[in-house]
């Protein structure tokens, strides 16, 4: 990769950290999910609105960046090495993650509340039944899924397998118009399921309705991002300072509005201002992340150069170390601003150690 572009890689890093911010502050937020892994009775508001705010861009920036750099790696390597490299980093790892990490994450939610079965008979019955889950694991089925897409109109589209010939700007409007399609999917889906809906019941892949169709345009959005040169040095790069301000008047709308869909939900016009203040929040922070990561964090040394190459495990690993330190914190009489920074920074560097340990075994070096 071109010097210049590793700000990607390390945008990336980050946004994994913010993934185990989000699910450190899961444990210690007031009106956390009833079925969350392990809920703490040291609570603060202060997590609600972390947990609110994060939830929003994350996973549409990692889907993002996962097609910015798909397509190139397709047409560097062909249909068979790239399937090769995916089957290794993306697939392997999502069925070891469902069949093997996945389970003690669920099993926690039983232990934390002390109705727990022996860990075999929960393995071989509620985890397959009325429990299961791929934990964090689904973002690689659902990567997988967009993989095979993209591979199929590969196939039959010779756009998709020339390379970016000149760097195009885009338009004033695309944003809007983008934000427009996926607020549109959001709003549209709004109607047939709540907000945080979760669908696991068909295994192999697990989704949240609402977003599926807007994770995809995101994919796309890197794709046609790497096609139209976005980011190089002739491209097209975001400015900072606008998209921060629309980030942050976007972030205190979606809030406003997150906050009436328990008791409105129902209601057209909340579920129409919350599907456009998630949808800009979301695209106004990715054109953030990448004008400040460009501006001043593209650099591959030091720091940077570690933790982004330990990221990947971070986040394979991060959720047990998560969940079974929160479970035994729950006796540490403490204020949740003294427990989640623990659980934080031991669970971050306990899976750094253990991802450069790993990568030090060939075989699983491959992965990592």
């Amino acid at each position: 990769m071109n010097q210049r572009m590793y700000f990607l890689d390390n945008l990336r890093a980050l946004v994994i950290f913010l993934v185990v911010v989000m699910h450190v502050s899961l444990c210690y937020m007031k009106y956390a999910p009833s079925w969350w892994f392990v809920i703490d009775p040291a609570q603060s508001m202060f997590f609600t609105y972390v947990v609110m705010l994060i939830d929003v861009p994350i996973m549409a920036i990692m889907f993002f960046l996962a097609g910015y750099f798909a397509l190139p790696s397709l047409q560097k390597h062909g249909m068979h090495r790239f399937w090769t490299g995916k089957l290794r980093r993306i697939v392997i790892p999502w069925v070891i993650g469902v069949l093997f990490l996945s389970p003690p994450a669920m099993y926690m939610i039983l232990l934390s509340r002390g109705k727990a079965p022996g860990y075999m008979e929960f393995w071989a019955g509620q985890f397959w039944t009325s429990m299961f889950s791929q934990s964090v694991f689904w973002f690689l089925g659902i990567l997988t899924l967009f993989y095979l897409i993209l591979s199929g109109f590969y196939r039959i589209s010779p756009r998709l397998q020339s390379p970016p010939r000149m760097s195009r700007m885009p338009s004033p409007l695309f944003p809007i118009l983008f934000i427009t399609a996926t607020a549109g999917i959001f709003l549209g889906m709004n109607q047939f399921f709540p907000v945080d809906t979760w669908i696991s019941r068909y295994y192999l892949i697990v989704f949240q309705p609402l977003r599926l169709g807007v994770y995809l345009l995101y994919f796309w959005l890197g794709i046609l991002a790497w096609k139209r040169n976005w980011f190089t040095r002739q491209g097209y790069t975001p400015k900072l300072f606008p998209w921060l301000v629309v980030c942050l008047v976007s972030a205190v709308v979606y809030l406003t509005f997150k906050g009436m869909m328990a008791p409105r939900g129902n209601e057209f016009p909340i579920q129409l201002g919350n599907a456009l203040a998630f949808n800009v929040f979301a695209y106004s922070t990715l054109m953030t992340g990448v004008a400040l990561f460009r501006r001043a964090i593209n650099n591959s040394g030091g720091f940077w150069k570690s933790f982004s190459a330990s990221s990947y495990g971070i986040y394979l690993f991060h959720s047990l170390a998560v969940y079974y330190g929160a479970y035994y914190l729950l006796n540490f009489k403490a204020s949740p601003f003294i427990k989640a920074p623990i659980l934080l920074i031991c669970s971050v560097l306990s899976c750094w150690v253990l991802t450069v340990a790993l990568k030090k075994v060939k075989v699983i070096a491959r992965i990592l």
